[in-house]
């Protein structure tokens, strides 16, 4: 006997949703969930989207806050690098000359340092929505599988004696 299918379609009740055990996260969507390629896709197209997908709010706010926290800074501290070596090429004297180098070298060491804390940020925030994906039906998988719980014993002959096994699936 094939199980009953668990995917809700849109004409579905909440009531029915209930009874054959979908969780409330796709009862509430109504629809199947998307592939987590999808999600992550999502995610990399704009900061904290795989995260809203999967209403995880407070992670997609933060995901967002912080890369665009980042990128910010990144373009500060170009802006800023980009300053002192224009200044540097006008300095009046090579002392000045010399500090102003040493800021854009000091300016562009940090935004290339924020360009890397950047990428680490998007793949993890990309990690964490994919996981996140295969995670929304858990639940539900879950209690599925708990129902089907097997004992099984079997025994075959050996040329030394007999053997018997024992296995238990859940």
């Amino acid at each position: 006997m094939k199980p009953e299918s668990t995917l809700v379609s849109p004409d579905t009740s909440v009531s029915e949703s209930a009874r054959i055990g979908v969780s409330p996260k796709l009862r509430s969507r109504q629809v199947a969930p998307e592939p987590p390629y999808r999600i992550v896709l999502r995610s990399l197209v704009y900061p904290g989207w795989g995260q809203l997908y999967n209403r995880k709010y407070f992670k997609a706010l933060a995901v967002f806050t912080s890369e665009a926290t980042l990128l910010g800074m990144i373009y500060s501290e170009s802006k800023e690098a980009s300053e002192d070596y224009d200044a540097h090429l006008v300095a009046p004297d090579p002392a000045t000359a010399e500090r102003l180098y040493n800021e854009y070298a000091k300016h562009f060491d940090k935004r290339d340092s924020l360009i890397w804390w950047t990428a680490g940020l998007v793949l993890l925030s990309l990690a964490d929505a994919y996981v996140d994906a295969h995670l929304l039906t858990f639940e539900q998988e879950f209690s599925e599988s708990r129902g089907r719980t097997e004992f099984l014993i079997s025994a075959a002959p050996c040329p030394r004696g007999g053997f018997v096994g024992l296995s238990y699936l859940f």
